[in-house]
């Protein structure tokens, strides 16, 4: 082994064994040109250090928790977004039954007022209206009767009815 100095470059965290190894390298014959070389640059490739099993199940804790979490939050906002628009359509049909409520309510009152005032008119005496007697009462034939006793020059390409035996009117 040649000199042992530690280079003028070298930091002093550098550790004892790195020292060492820098040393060697630079002695060697095929490293002549590399009078520059400083330890420092040299990257250091960190061991692999084992961790212990419980840090381990705790991030596998963590990173399933946070899947778990972010679901649990979309379908929270999902559930919160159908509950606020079913709520909206809820608000919206329930202002079309009450506009339909009032509407009854409104077409019933007019509908009685008419009647009202109908009887009104029917009690005046100047409206023309006669009261109801069986002596005034209107009969009208058939319709087969009156057809029958018309005489008509075209015939007809229907077929021939049969007269009813059910009343015509009430």
């Amino acid at each position: 082994m040649s000199s042992a100095s530690p280079l003028p470059d070298q930091s002093p965290v550098a550790s004892p064994k790195r020292r060492r190894r820098a040393a060697k390298s630079l002695s060697a014959p095929a490293t002549k040109g590399l009078q520059e070389f400083t330890p420092s640059k040299v990257s250091h490739v960190p061991t692999a250090e084992v961790l212990p099993s419980w840090l381990l199940r705790l991030y596998t804790v963590h990173r399933y928790s946070s899947v778990v979490t972010f679901l649990l939050v979309a379908v929270a906002l999902v559930v919160y977004g159908w509950t606020v628009y079913s709520q909206e359509l809820w608000n919206q049909e329930f202002r079309r039954l009450q506009n339909l409520q009032r509407n009854e309510r409104q077409l019933t009152t007019t509908n009685a007022m008419l009647k009202n005032k109908m009887a009104e008119d029917a009690e005046n005496p100047s409206a023309g209206l006669v009261s109801p007697t069986p002596d005034k009462t209107i009969f009208l034939p058939s319709a087969s009767d009156s057809a029958s006793s018309l005489p008509s020059n075209k015939t007809s390409n229907s077929p021939i009815q049969q007269p009813t035996s059910s009343p015509l009117g009430y």
